[in-house]
């Protein structure tokens, strides 16, 4: 697939792409309240404030990428290239088998032991242990290469 790059970038991007961000964030973020609210029967309102208050930066980040950062970033030809791209190839794959590993121990331990969990705690958990490893990881392989 091939995919166009602009040589230059005029360095500022148009009023209507930053409303646009702005939009688009807005309307996702409320689109998350709502569904969330469905489920704090009792207390819709904060539910509905809180989720997409939490939401809508993540969602302008995105807005920003779709539609500002054409007129802002160069892409760089060759990112695949860079030894960064590689270092991170390194941490992601083998943090992807330390969650492996770490999940079926756990999966082994929790069955004996017959413990429960709450899935919202094994997700937390699971996404803060990728995420440490991925850090680890990738630090480990910019000073082994440096």
């Amino acid at each position: 697939m091939a995919t166009t790059t602009r040589s230059r970038t005029t360095g500022k991007a148009p009023l209507s792409a930053y409303v646009l961000s702005v939009l688009m964030a807005l309307v996702l973020a409320s689109i998350v309240g709502a569904v969330a609210s469905v489920f704090y029967s009792e207390n819709r309102v904060p539910g509905f404030v809180i989720f997409a208050a939490c939401t809508v930066g993540t969602f302008f980040a995105l807005g920003w990428v779709l539609f500002v950062s054409q007129y802002t970033v160069v892409e760089d030809p060759h990112a695949e290239d860079n030894i960064e791209h590689r270092w991170y190839d390194k941490a992601t794959s083998g943090a992807f088998h330390d969650i492996l590993t770490t999940g079926g121990i756990a999966l082994v331990v929790l069955s004996i032991t017959r413990v429960e969990i709450s899935g919202v705690s094994v997700l937390l958990v699971l996404l803060i242990l990728a995420m440490i490893s991925v850090a680890v990881r990738f630090w480990a392989a910019r000073r082994r290469d440096s």
